[in-house]
């Protein structure tokens, strides 16, 4: 262990710029700290540090090593914290990051049987609607619905996420059923906008997937706004089926063109890279896939808009 004090030692006195001032946080005196690094120097054959009389500066060998000694510390750290939560109950803070309306109708139903069986683990929730990237490593574990973008995040699947065009009987009393992804330029559309652009809706069409630029009569950047304006006989709205499962089982909204969907999304969980998970997220991520699950139990569309084979 002498080898690892001595990386501690060496990172110490570079944080601190000064052998007094490392000397004081580690309870040593500064000849004490001079003397290891000197052998540490040493042992190595290459010098690390120059000094002067106020402070101390990395060389460029000094430099390089530096990037080695946190890494091997910090790999230590990790090692150490592993083996020591080993057995032990879930504590602790765990912030978990999801999209608004995921987080409001899916997750925030499975958080009371979460609390109640970890009662040491404090929940910091926070709903957002951003895209999946490396920000979300402050969070212990996000959420993410739709395509992942870059992240250097592990990403697990939770469930697939398929979506359905909807309508109210009352609009297809109206206006008619579509039979074809090419009747749609003959209806109203209700389509999904993320900063002013409108989403394609995406069908399969013989063998291949095409993307239907829709004419929309009305647009917005909210599912739940967007499934109220169906209910009200506005027209035809492409939701996914966590938001509208419930209204598919009542018949308030008929799905159509089923033969036509694709499902290529899912519910992903993305939390931070390690070898060893800390128990809260752990059990956390546990915890969703018996609640959630991999059938995603909110989807009545999987019989509605069943996968193309």
């Amino acid at each position: 262990m002498e080898r690892f004090d001595d990386l501690a030692i060496f990172v110490e006195v570079v944080d601190r710029g000064s052998l007094s001032l490392a000397a004081d946080r580690l309870g040593l005196t500064p000849s004490a700290v001079s003397r290891r690094i000197s052998q540490l120097e040493q042992r190595l054959g290459a010098r690390l540090l120059s000094r002067s009389t106020r402070r101390v500066a990395l060389t460029d060998a000094g430099a390089t090593f530096c990037l080695r000694a946190r890494a091997i510390l910090t790999a230590l750290d990790e090692a150490e914290r592993s083996v020591s939560e080993i057995g032990q109950e879930p504590r602790g803070l765990l912030r978990i990051s999801t999209p608004v309306l995921f987080g409001q109708m899916h997750l925030a139903p499975a958080l009371p049987g979460f609390a109640a069986r970890f009662p040491q683990v404090a929940l910091d929730l926070n709903l957002d609607d951003r895209g999946a990237t490396s920000t979300d490593a402050g969070f212990d574990v996000a959420l993410r619905t739709g395509r992942l973008t870059d992240s250097t995040l592990i990403a697990r699947r939770l469930a697939p996420l398929r979506s359905c065009v909807l309508a109210s009987p009352g609009y297809l009393a109206r206006k008619g059923t579509p039979l074809a992804p090419s009747d749609l330029s003959q209806h109203d559309c209700l389509a999904f906008a993320s900063a002013g652009v409108r989403q394609d809706w995406d069908f399969t069409v013989g063998t291949t997937v095409e993307a239907i630029r829709i004419a929309a009569a009305i647009q917005g950047d909210d599912h739940a706004v967007l499934k109220i304006l169906a209910l009200a006989d506005c027209g035809l709205a492409r939701l996914p089926g966590f938001v509208a499962a419930a209204e598919i089982r009542a018949g308030a909204l008929i799905p159509v063109l089923t033969e036509y969907e694709v499902t290529t999304d899912s519910v992903y969980l993305l939390y931070p890279p390690a070898r060893q998970l800390a128990p809260k997220i752990r059990v956390f991520i546990d915890h969703l896939l018996a609640t959630i699950g991999q059938a995603a139990y909110w989807d009545a569309a999987a019989l509605a808009c069943p996968t193309r084979r």
